[in-house]
């Protein structure tokens, strides 16, 4: 019934289900940098990658909004700032590292749960504990995607997306 609808987006089901198990994470993770990589090889960027603009089409992800992307910051070339708090990139819009940045907050709250302002911060139950491993290489990868640093920053979702596969190749998933 189109009034009753609700369209699944990785919002409802962080709302839903408060964050995702690690493994479902990365596999989430990899469709969405495999995304990102496409729009960037076309010189494109997103602009706004957060929960509410992720889809599922057929219970697959697929970014949303796509009014939002614009080809990247060129030479005299500005990109509106479009900004989402706790998901965007601090030098703001216009390069695939902001766009990285934004997947890694997404991450980040898929599997922890967290609000993604409180990035680097642990959920309570497991503050002080040792991670789960695959939670912990997870980490890492966060931890390059959403450097304050651009330059320290995965480049592309591209990078980004091969370091993840090298997860999913480590623990078998």
């Amino acid at each position: 019934d189109p009034k009753d609808y609700v369209p699944r987006t990785l919002g409802w089901e962080l709302s839903r289900r408060g964050k995702l198990p690690p493994a479902e994470s990365l596999g989430l993770m990899l469709d969405l940098a495999s995304a990102l990589q496409w729009l960037h090889r076309h010189g494109l960027i997103h602009r706004d990658i957060k929960p509410s603009n992720i889809i599922y089409v057929r219970g697959a992800p697929k970014l949303a909004d796509i009014g939002l992307v614009t080809p990247m910051a060129g030479t005299g070339r500005d990109v509106t700032s479009v900004r989402t708090v706790g998901y965007a990139a601090p030098e703001g819009p216009g390069t695939p590292a902001a766009d990285v940045f934004s997947l890694g907050k997404v991450l980040y709250e898929t599997m922890l749960g967290q609000d993604p302002e409180l990035f680097r911060e642990w959920p309570t139950p497991m503050a002080g504990e040792d991670p789960p491993p695959l939670l912990s290489e997870l980490n890492r990868v966060l931890g390059v995607a959403c450097d304050q640093d651009a330059s320290q920053r995965y480049p592309t979702a591209g990078a980004m997306r091969v370091g993840l596969e090298r997860i999913k190749e480590r623990f078998e998933i």
